[in-house]
């Protein structure tokens, strides 16, 4: 009768995940012993202290790595309340403007028939609550800053083709302009003053 002898296979030791790296490691440097380090998870802003994602639009656009792309994004920043938000390579142009359901308790006045889009923002994975942060673009000089740390080429053509001679931003400081009101009623209005001339 022959025997057969199972091996066994020797216990396999798993990596930590890299979050968990740092707890409970002491390091000696210079002769001393540092303290353990222990992270604690982020706490979560829920939806109803929160409402900034029903604060803005954003679409996706194309990043600056052709010189179209770049000024187009320099036009968008000339614009008061828009913002460019770049995060993992995804680039978003941003537009501040408040939804008309959003209500003064940050609910949803029409949350039972929202939205597809509204639906799939979860607070879980929002950007107040993500662990990276994206870049946000507010000016001019911002966009140009970024261009010279990551597109030299398209820096140094929209310095020399679009941007002013003595180096300056390009934008008035922030001042209190008269509203222009609701863009339909001033639409229409210069619809007709083009057709009467």
């Amino acid at each position: 009768m022959s025997t057969s002898t199972r091996k066994s296979k020797a216990p396999v030791r798993r990596k930590p995940p890299a979050s968990h790296a740092a707890i409970g490691r002491t390091e000696v440097a210079a002769g001393r012993r540092n303290l353990p380090v222990i992270t604690t998870p982020r706490a979560q802003v829920p939806c109803l202290t929160c409402g900034l994602c029903c604060s803005y639009v954003a679409v996706e656009i194309d990043g600056p790595s052709t010189l179209d792309a770049a000024t187009n994004i320099l036009w968008y920043l000339y614009h008061r309340d828009v913002s460019v938000y770049v995060d993992d390579g995804e680039w978003l142009i941003q537009f501040e403007t408040r939804c008309q359901n959003l209500e003064d308790d940050n609910r949803c006045s029409i949350y039972e028939t929202r939205p597809p889009v509204c639906r799939s923002f979860d607070e879980s994975t929002c950007e107040v609550n993500a662990e990276q942060i994206g870049l946000t673009l507010h000016t001019p000089s911002e966009l140009m800053t970024y261009l010279q740390q990551h597109h030299k080429r398209i820096h140094t053509l929209v310095r020399k083709r679009y941007w002013p001679a003595d180096g300056s931003t390009p934008l008035l400081p922030q001042r209190k302009r008269a509203r222009l009101g609701a863009f339909r009623p001033r639409y229409e209005a210069l619809r007709v003053l083009g057709a009467s001339n």
